[in-house]
């Protein structure tokens, strides 16, 4: 173990975790898919890579003070993080207590006065006993204790997680100037009502040969959009540049596979957005599959409680869509990363994503998947076709598909094309202003929260 020493308080924490000095080095990413102690208070522009997945044991210290520094983060009382916990141990030590937060895997302690005190967030993957140990060796720090300096360099945490699962054909990093948006007056539509899902269907002529393939013709969509995600918020700043480009943003709103800290994301910073004209993709990253492709961190569906999983999964995906002010009606996708083809393991995920989609449908909010055209996709639309038992198809598609295609045509799937939005560049850089960020390229028909 070893002594961190930040803002008038220490804490141990074990000898391997590198410690990162946000108030020095304001744009490292903050990232929980990788054991670390962060200390300050997150940057506006943080650079972190896509594609992060995955939570362990961190350690974040933020200073009460720094929400009057002049910093773009808005308030933390407008993200989920800790929201919702329950008192887990008293901290006599610091005065404070524990608060845990089961379905997010974090712990929060608020320490001290508005002025001088501090939030402490821990995150951890499928144990919180380190990170319960670690605030328990909370302490007033001996007067004129040196505080702890940076132990690892900040570029460290830009770089993708190594291993990150290809999608599908093509994919690997690439560095573009994305191509100006085409929008209408048309593309800034409402978010869709709850619809039946659509299910695909054939006529059969006498005679015709059953193996032959057919194919299910769609005429275009009349206003697909340019959009992007990242791991995290941009600043304001950034969007109102990047409008330039794009017109839609893919977001992420929580979960306990979410590895990135919400940084500037707030219910402000979406209106904001939205009144610039930007439509966004909300993003929910709950419980993976058991054959998930990642072997890095991260919870699991249990196939015995895949169902009951769903639910509660659904339940905190739309308790964070409310924290960030997107009403009934708004749309929100569940992100299903790549995944293996072992029956019982897709059994599990059409369990799952059943009770996921009716929970979410039942609170009067629009349903989404992305996943792997390889494997979520491909899977549900078997599930569609077959009337699977206890598989509720979503209203919308968000398809990873990485073969540098910017149309949404697929003579396979049975959704109509403005049910639909790709994914299709990962791991890119782009450039739009002179501001360059990291992010997946997207080309958006389906569904958006305004």
């Amino acid at each position: 173990m070893k002594t961190v020493v930040y803002h008038g308080y220490e804490f141990q924490v074990p000898a391997s975790w590198p410690v990162y000095r946000l108030d020095q080095h304001p744009a490292t990413c903050v990232r929980y898919d990788v054991h670390a102690v962060y200390l300050g208070t997150p940057g506006a522009n943080m650079q972190c890579p896509v594609g992060l997945i995955g939570r362990t044991q961190t350690v974040s210290v933020i200073p009460s003070a720094a929400a009057g520094s002049g910093s773009e983060i808005t308030d933390q009382g407008e993200q989920p993080d800790g929201a919702g916990g329950t008192e887990s141990r008293p901290l006599p030590a610091v005065g404070g207590a524990v608060t845990m937060n089961a379905s997010q895997h974090e712990l929060r302690v608020a320490l001290g006065a508005a002025s001088l005190g501090a939030t402490i967030l821990a995150t951890y993957g499928t144990d919180p006993t380190v990170v319960q140990q670690v605030l328990g060796t909370l302490r007033a720090a001996p007067a004129g204790a040196p505080e702890t300096a940076q132990s690892a360099p900040s570029q460290a945490l830009s770089q993708p997680s190594a291993g990150r699962a290809a999608i599908t054909s093509g994919g690997g990093a690439v560095s573009r100037e994305s191509a100006p948006v085409q929008e209408s007056a048309a593309s800034k539509k409402p978010a869709a009502k709850k619809k039946p899902a659509a299910v695909a269907t054939t006529t059969s002529w006498q005679g015709l040969p059953p193996n032959w393939p057919v194919q299910i013709v769609q005429p275009p969509v009349s206003h697909p959009v340019s959009g992007f995600d990242a791991c995290t918020a941009p600043s304001l700043a950034t969007m109102r540049v990047w409008r330039q480009k794009y017109a839609a943003v893919g977001i992420y709103i929580g979960g306990v596979n979410d590895a990135c800290a919400y940084g500037n994301l707030s219910a402000s910073w979406i209106k904001s957005a939205a009144s610039m004209g930007w439509g966004m993709l909300p993003a929910y990253v709950g419980p993976q599959a058991t054959c998930w492709t990642w072997s890095g961190p991260g919870v699991r569906i249990v196939p015995s409680k895949a169902a009951a999983e769903g639910v509660s999964a659904g339940e905190g995906a739309v308790s964070d869509a409310r924290l960030f002010g997107l009403p009934p009606g708004s749309p929100v996708y569940y992100d299903m990363e790549a995944y293996g083809d072992s029956p019982s393991c897709v059994a599990s995920v059409l369990t799952f994503l059943g009770a996921w989609d009716r929970t979410v449908a039942a609170s009067g909010y629009v349903t989404g998947v992305y996943s792997s055209q390889d494997s979520g996709i491909r899977n549900m639309q078997a599930a569609v076709m077959a009337k699977t038992a206890g598989f509720t198809a979503p209203d919308a598609l968000w398809i990873a598909l990485w073969d540098d295609d910017a149309t949404l045509a697929d003579g396979t799937l049975s959704w109509p094309l403005d049910e639909r939005s790709k994914q299709y560049v990962g791991n890119a850089t782009g450039t739009v202003g002179g501001i360059t960020l990291s992010i997946d390229d997207d080309i958006v028909g389906g569904p958006m929260a305004w």
